[in-house]
């Protein structure tokens, strides 16, 4: 009796060891990708930012077939794994699609947004509206005050759409937190736009001054 509980233990320790070594393998594999689709993910906001939508487009297909290919690996063993650092690549990506998307008109289809966790697409959304604050001072850079505007609306809609979410965090994985960043980027981006659209107000107003002062002169 005592060899047969023995042997028992024993062959099951040696089956949940085989079981923790696939485990392990689908892990690495999750980690590798997971840190491909970040970086493809950095590298596409970048392109996007220099207005080369082009070559943004084509990191974004790439990032989504590893996606693709690191979600059907780790697929049979997702509930052994805890799968956070999979989650920020797939945020990540999603930040990528969405800054594309709001800075170029970029189509984000239902088919690309099923393959991502809804906690990730609505951080993702989130990351990629607070990118916009870059943006939004390039163009007050580049005396685009209007565009600069446009931006600001986006962010504001996205701080709304999100605010209207209302579930536990235990659901949305931190994404009020997120929001509230977002929020607090939105302050300081308008504060930015104000003082800027103030200037120019009050450089107009001096250049029409000037003139009537010439005018006077002659």
């Amino acid at each position: 009796m005592q060899k047969n509980k023995s042997y028992n233990i024993k062959k099951i320790t040696s089956e949940v060891n085989s079981k923790f070594k696939k485990i392990h393998q689908s892990r690495e594999i999750g980690l590798s990708l997971s840190r491909e689709i970040i970086g493809i993910s950095s590298r596409s906001i970048r392109s996007a930012q220099r207005k080369d939508f082009k070559s943004s487009e084509s990191l974004i297909n790439d990032g989504l077939k590893k996606l693709n290919s690191s979600q059907k690996k780790i697929k049979n063993y997702s509930s052994d794994i805890n799968t956070a650092f999979f989650l920020d690549g797939e945020k990540e990506l999603c930040e990528a699609i969405f800054f594309l998307s709001f800075v170029s008109g970029y189509k984000v289809s239902k088919i690309k947004m099923e393959l991502f966790s809804p906690s990730s697409i609505l951080k993702g959304m989130a990351e990629a509206a607070s990118e916009l604050r870059r943006t939004s001072l390039d163009s007050i850079r580049e005396n685009d005050l209007s565009g600069s505007e446009d931006y600001l609306q986006i962010m504001n809609e996205v701080v709304d759409l999100l605010e209207s979410v209302d579930y536990p965090e235990g659901v949305t994985q931190g994404l009020r937190r997120t929001t509230d960043q977002l929020r607090s980027v939105v302050e300081r981006t308008r504060g930015d736009i104000t003082i800027a659209l103030q200037r120019n107000q009050l450089e107009k107003k001096i250049e029409t001054f000037m003139k009537k002062v010439d005018r006077k002169e002659e």
